[in-house]
Formats: structure tokens, sequence, C-alpha cells
């Protein structure tokens, strides 16, 4: 699982549990600047935008039908992924970063991009 935090312009990402063991990531640390989209979907959804076509290799991580985590290669891109499930996941596109996207399972998504939203709204002005 993934716990999130938005704050001093930053979106931290800390992975919890074995996930750090699978994924070989204990933390992310973004700009939120860097940030270009992000968006709360579920696998279905992200596959008719066409957004899941950038995981296709993993290398390193887990994937599993249910569970996927660590790096993952598609179309030239290099994506971070955490996802459990099917439902609740957090796409995030980035710009200047070692990961063109993120794939994040999340429990409180709405509040979460709620916060995102806020704090670039508050960045513009």
């Amino acid at each position: 699982m993934n716990d999130i935090q938005i704050n001093n312009n930053q979106l931290t990402v800390t992975i919890t549990g074995m996930d750090k063991l699978w994924g070989f990531k204990n933390r992310l640390i973004i700009p939120l600047d860097h940030v270009s989209d992000m968006t709360i979907e579920n696998r279905k959804q992200l596959n008719q935008d066409g957004k899941w076509r950038v995981v296709q290799f993993r290398a390193p991580g887990l994937g599993l039908p249910w569970k996927q985590v660590g790096t993952f290669y598609g179309n030239h891109k290099r994506s971070y992924l955490n996802v459990s499930g099917n439902e609740h996941i957090l796409f995030v596109a980035l710009t200047n970063e070692k990961y063109d996207y993120l794939f994040l399972t999340v429990t409180n998504p709405d509040e979460l991009l709620s916060e995102y939203k806020r704090v670039k709204q508050k960045s513009i002005e």
C-alpha cells in the first residue's frame, strides 16, 4: 500500500509493508511542478484510455494478476507501480523525473485528488 502526502509543494509517496521489498523502494519525493496530471481511475478506465499500455515489462518488481509493484516499461516509458486490485488507482503523469508515470493504489482517492487540485490552484494564483 501507499501513504501519500502533499505538502511543501511536494508529492511524497511512502511505500509500506512488503511492497517496499517487492518494489525496491521506500519512498518517492516529487516536486508538484513535475506533476503534469493526476487522476483516480480503475484498471478498466486505464485500459480504455490507453494509459495501461506503458505497463508491459517488469524490471525489477512483482507482477501478479492482482498485484504489481516495481518498475515497469512499455512504449519507451518508465513507470513505477504499486497497485493492488482494480479500483482506486492514482495515475500520475510526471515530467523531468526518473519515472514518466506512477500507478498507485490509494485508500483516500477523493481527498488526495482534492488536496492536489487545491495546492496546484494556490501555486497558480
